[in-house]
């Protein structure tokens, strides 16, 4: 089909939203000016993106007729062209940035989109509109109200909560992995530790922007089921629930904490489980993978002092594997 004209000024004048409109066209024309059904097509096939548009949406965008309210259907249709894009393609998160920024002014220009924080009566916002009106308030200097807007979320109980840290993933990666530490923390008892797990496994992973968020909420976790009974009851009840998100999340998470008294409880407790091999082997892996050397060494050493010579000696196989290999990536938490 042709290409979708630019709007004229008459229909779309000079402003935030005609800004951003002559950005997507020029992406749109530097793709090569793919046809709207196969540009909804390939980003529907796509397992990266956090949401789909259809074409007729996409059409609608690149006429004027909407300004997307969805930060997340336009960064699809974003992303979509960057990657037919050969001379963006190098530095397409840089891109998506400065398209969002745009997306943000011509949004914030909207009468149903000023800086208000919702009365209680009022629509509450969707988590994206949510953290949209955070940031605003942020650099508007109104941080009280940002405050007050993110503990109504959490107020609203743990799916509002979650959804609205995946949204905040994007600005402030490091709030969100403090908060989902608190949620974890805070779960005094397992059975108020499962609906949190259960909210998590339902946001897309690609929301998290290769955040994990397993790992932060069982670092909070930790502060409860740390070792001894309760940690084998939390061991217990995730492999029952099969939840290998979440066992892999407890295994990185006591591998960060440094700490190679606490990695042998856990090795210990894994061992107490019936057919726990694999779950041993894969812990093992996982501090070769997270775990500074010097630390892994002493972790041997420590189960060797506790009588788990095999385990020890695996550790050791794994480690001398891991020189043999190319330099690894710097570990999370530097």
């Amino acid at each position: 089909m042709p290409r979708v004209p630019m709007p004229s000024p008459d229909r779309i004048p000079p402003g935030s939203h005609r800004d951003l409109l002559e950005a997507i066209h020029l992406l749109h024309e530097e793709a090569g000016w793919p046809g709207l059904q196969k540009t909804s097509l390939a980003i529907r096939g796509r397992d990266d993106l956090h949401d789909t548009i259809s074409h007729q949406g996409i059409g609608k965008i690149l006429r004027g007729e909407t300004l997307p309210v969805q930060w997340l259907k336009l960064e699809a249709l974003v992303r979509q062209y960057l990657t037919w894009n050969t001379a963006r393609r190098d530095r397409i998160d840089a891109e998506v940035l400065r398209i969002q920024e745009l997306w943000q002014r011509a949004v914030g220009s909207r009468s149903g989109w000023e800086l208000a924080v919702p009365d209680e009566e009022g629509e509450w916002p969707s988590p994206e509109r949510l953290v949209w009106i955070v940031n605003g308030l942020d650099a508007a200097d109104r941080s009280e109200e940002a405050d007050g807007l993110l503990r109504r979320a959490i107020d609203r109980g743990p799916d509002e909560w979650i959804r609205v840290l995946a949204a905040l993933c994007a600005t402030d990666p490091e709030f969100v992995k403090r908060a989902l530490r608190d949620l974890g923390s805070g779960a005094q008892h397992l059975d108020r530790l499962m609906p949190l797990l259960d909210e998590l496994h339902r946001v897309p992973s690609q929301a998290w922007r290769g955040e994990d968020p397993f790992v932060a909420l069982m670092r909070g976790a930790l502060f409860q089921w740390g070792s001894g009974k309760e940690l084998l009851a939390l061991v217990k009840r995730l492999r029952d629930r099969k939840d290998q998100r979440a066992i892999h999340g407890l295994m990185r998470a006591v591998a960060l904490k440094w700490d190679p008294f606490n990695t042998v409880d856990l090795i210990a407790t894994l061992k107490r489980l019936r057919g726990s091999g694999e779950l041993v082997d894969e812990f093992l892996k996982t501090l070769v993978a997270d775990m500074d050397v010097p630390l892994v060494q002493r972790t041997a050493q420590e189960l060797r002092r506790r009588g788990m010579d095999t385990e020890a000696a695996s550790l050791d196989r794994l480690l001398a594997e891991s020189f043999a290999k190319p330099a690894a990536k710097p570990k999370e938490g530097r």
